[in-house]
């Protein structure tokens, strides 16, 4: 079994080898407006990866599980990029503050359909449908919560039927196994990003227009 630092040391070894990766993969040449996306997108995952292991090390779940969440929003939005319309135009607009993801759209059945948290949740857990439960687990603690009582829990004496609440911003001395299923979960969530950046980086571009030779061209007259 893992111990804490070393489940620290591995999502600090997966930043590492990602970062390693996007130098070579994320190749010079033409930037499109989804390339600057996916470079904010991979920016924003090293930062909550860096983040998680800083809350992890000071004993601060509530904050650790926030940014988990967050690297499934991430997850979700990356996954659901191929299916944007006009994406290039899409891209544009977003940076320019006239939309945000959430309003964008895809077809569906013959039907737009909005890219919403829910919808982006589903077509994502369709491919790993273990990451459904970690969203609604880590969802209690993005909105206030009884799960936050928990966490204000400093000790049960059950002989005595009393509970001793405490308020210091730090977790109740726990053993360091109660952090694992949190690492390993961020773990594969971070996993699922780099792979599926690397991946985007090359669908970017906008499919080349191609332009039908008339039959004049193929056909010249003298």
């Amino acid at each position: 079994m893992k111990t804490l630092k070393e489940w620290l040391g591995i999502i600090e070894k997966l930043e590492r080898e990602f970062v390693k990766k996007a130098n070579s993969h994320f190749t010079p040449g033409s930037m499109y407006l989804t390339h600057m996306f996916l470079l904010g997108a991979g920016q924003r995952t090293l930062s909550q990866s860096r983040g998680f292991r800083q809350m992890i090390k000071a004993r601060n779940f509530p904050s650790a599980t926030i940014l988990l969440r967050t690297q499934i929003d991430t997850a979700m939005r990356i996954h659901g990029l191929p299916l944007i319309q006009d994406r290039e135009e899409s891209m544009k607009r977003m940076i320019a503050g006239q939309v945000q993801f959430d309003r964008l759209t895809t077809m569906e059945n013959g039907k737009q359909v909005r890219l919403t948290d829910a919808y982006l949740r589903k077509h994502l857990s369709a491919t790993y449908p273990w990451i459904d439960n970690v969203y609604t687990e880590t969802s209690d603690f993005v909105h206030l919560s009884f799960r936050h009582l928990w966490t204000a829990i400093g000790g049960v004496d059950d002989e005595a039927r009393t509970v001793q609440f405490a308020l210091s911003g730090i977790d109740a001395k726990r053993d360091e196994s109660a952090y694992f299923e949190a690492c390993a979960a961020f773990f594969e969530v971070s996993k699922i990003v780099y792979m599926m950046l690397l991946v985007a980086w090359g669908l970017a571009r906008p499919p080349v227009q191609t332009v039908p030779v008339s039959e004049a061209e193929t056909n010249p007259t003298a």
